[in-house]
């Protein structure tokens, strides 16, 4: 009986070493498939940033490509006696060069081809400009003969066709490294597919030894799918947060998928603030009290930030925590990072006696998580760069004139529909051409800012203002008359007249005021009529507001209100 109890005893030893080490393989492979499914999925990740990298530089090159292609038509149309064209627009086309002189042009290096072999494409540029300068000065002074020989003498055109060959050469290699990314990604992801169902298939088998291993079967097949689940869901994430047109889409997305993800805890997502010198609360989930979220968190205060790695506050006294930390709770922070460039902070809460073991067990998705936040963060504050680029004008910071003409044509059309008012301030500053041609361009640029600034200190949180070419800049005000909008020209007029000594020079303008139905019937006729206006008002000696005059059979406010005080005797007769 004692030999056959030790022999069992030794079977059952022997049987319990087996099932802990094919609970031990179980649990490597589990651990394997998750490292390979993240691998897999920073992989694929990292190359979605290279592509969007690859356009971005791409467009960037294209926008310097048209750039030499207009600075050369102009030139070609000036010397041959066009002078239609506006000087503007070459001087834009030779900054948008030299801005990449050290970028986008840097890279045309080895695909310019030239005689002595050291002239790259800036040096090109650069005597392409010197040339382009002589021809227009004897375009100016109308010897467009003498011009066309000094291009031909020149070779501009050839000059030309060697940049213009190294953009296509360049742009030719770039695009042909989109499709080794594409294929990597979708390597990448048939990688994590087949990886997934290769090692689902291994723990099937391994499973099937004995019935007694049933219920950790069971167990890690459970985590399995879960871990697939979990992937999945970064994937959608990812998917999702490209097409987030702003943080308010992102801030969803992120709590969507926080919940799937990492469910029973609580989060809170923190972006940096304009000034970037604090991080705002944006978003929170599942926060049993989120009253007590501090609404700002200073970097100085946020051990994470500080040291650009995961940091977890635990719920006592028991470690260092960051001082902006709420006591009771545990708290993983991770701070968020794109292109080089620190984004916000995600906060990841959870209670209990555990509560920092389950923090440090989800570190690898809660990381995944902000990395794919990051990415929507950067690729957001990115579009908003190019939109406002886009509608702004970058010297005084006022709207453009395309914003100005689609913004007045939908202005126009609501106050006809509802029955309301809007009025238009043209404004131009006086005698600009002499103060520049006295005090030089950069006084011209700081006047033409300061009086910005002063029209929109002078506006409503509704009215708009566009800088509409030149010196001349036009205001919006929606439902405002006409006499109103003579008042706050008048405001206007004074708060840049007081900019006068700043800079040494005087400094007014003249406007001109119209108004939607008063004065116009349409934003066309709104347009002409306040241009109108202020051609009399510089008509009449400059530094003052001139109205347009009301379309026939109009009163204005003044007129009416004079009206019923006359009849006002007769209504008491």
């Amino acid at each position: 009986m004692s030999l056959v109890a030790l022999d069992l005893g030794t079977v059952d030893h022997q049987a319990r070493g087996l099932g802990k080490r094919r609970l031990i393989v179980q649990i490597g492979l589990v651990s394997l498939m998750v490292t390979t499914a993240l691998s897999g999925f920073f992989f694929t990740n990292a190359h979605q940033q290279a592509l969007i990298d690859l356009r971005e530089g791409g467009r960037q090159m294209r926008i310097a490509q048209e750039a030499l292609m207009e600075a050369e038509a102009y030139v070609l149309n000036r010397a041959i006696g066009d002078s239609d064209n506006q000087f503007g627009q070459y001087n834009r086309a030779l900054d948008a060069l030299h801005s990449r002189r050290t970028t986008q042009l840097a890279l045309l290096i080895p695909f310019v081809r030239t005689s002595d072999g050291n002239a790259t494409a800036a040096d090109i540029i650069d005597s392409l400009e010197s040339s382009w300068n002589e021809v227009l000065e004897l375009a100016r002074a109308g010897r467009l003969n003498e011009a066309q020989a000094l291009l031909k003498e020149r070779r501009s055109a050839a000059q030309v066709g060697k940049i213009r060959g190294a953009f296509d050469a360049f742009l030719t290699d770039w695009n042909s490294h989109f499709a080794l990314h594409e294929t990597r990604i979708e390597i990448g992801k048939l990688f994590v597919l087949f990886s997934q169902i290769l090692i689902g298939a291994m723990m099937v088998f391994a499973f099937r030894s004995a019935a007694r291993d049933a219920q950790a079967r069971q167990a890690a097949i459970t985590q399995v799918e879960a871990s697939h689940k979990q992937v999945g869901h970064l994937f959608g994430m990812t998917d999702m947060l490209q097409s987030a047109a702003d943080h308010y889409d992102a801030n969803a997305v992120l709590r969507a998928t926080a919940g799937e993800l990492i469910g029973g805890f609580g989060g809170a997502l923190y972006v940096f603030n304009n000034s970037r010198d604090r991080l705002v609360l944006s978003t929170s989930w599942a926060c049993k009290d989120s009253a007590t979220l501090p609404e700002t968190i200073m970097v100085s205060q946020c051990w994470a930030m500080k040291r650009g790695k995961p940091h977890i506050n635990q719920g006592g006294a028991k470690a260092l925590c960051c001082e902006h930390h709420v006591s009771g709770v545990a708290a993983l922070e991770i701070p968020m990072a794109a292109r080089g460039e620190n984004l916000g902070l995600l906060q990841i809460f959870a209670d209990g006696t555990d509560a920092e073991a389950r923090l440090a067990a989800i570190l690898p998705l809660s990381s995944a998580l902000g990395d794919a936040m990051s990415l929507a963060l950067s690729n957001i504050a990115l579009r908003e760069k190019l939109r406002n680029q886009a509608l702004r004008d970058p010297l005084t910071g006022l709207y453009n004139r395309r914003y100005m003409e689609d913004s007045l044509e939908r202005y126009v059309r609501l106050a006809e529909r509802e029955d309301r008012k809007v009025s238009v301030i043209m404004i131009d500053l006086d005698h600009f051409k002499r103060l520049n041609d006295e005090h030089g361009h950069a006084i011209g640029d700081a006047v033409l800012r300061e009086a910005a600034a002063a029209i929109v200190g002078a506006l409503r949180e509704t009215d708009v203002a566009c800088r509409y070419g030149g010196e001349e800049m036009i205001v919006f005000l929606p439902d405002c008359d006409l006499d109103d909008a003579a008042t706050k020209a008048e405001q206007i007029r004074a708060r840049i007249e007081s900019l006068s000594g700043t800079h040494g020079a005087q400094v007014s303008a003249s406007l001109g005021v119209a108004s939607v139905p008063s004065t116009s019937a349409t934003s066309a006729d709104l347009i002409r009529a306040a241009d109108a206006a202020l051609y009399r008002a510089k008509h009449n000696g400059r530094n003052q507001v001139a109205m347009a005059p009301l379309r026939q059979g109009w009163r204005s406010r003044s007129e009416a209100t004079m009206d019923e005080l006359a009849l006002l005797p007769l209504a008491a007769e």
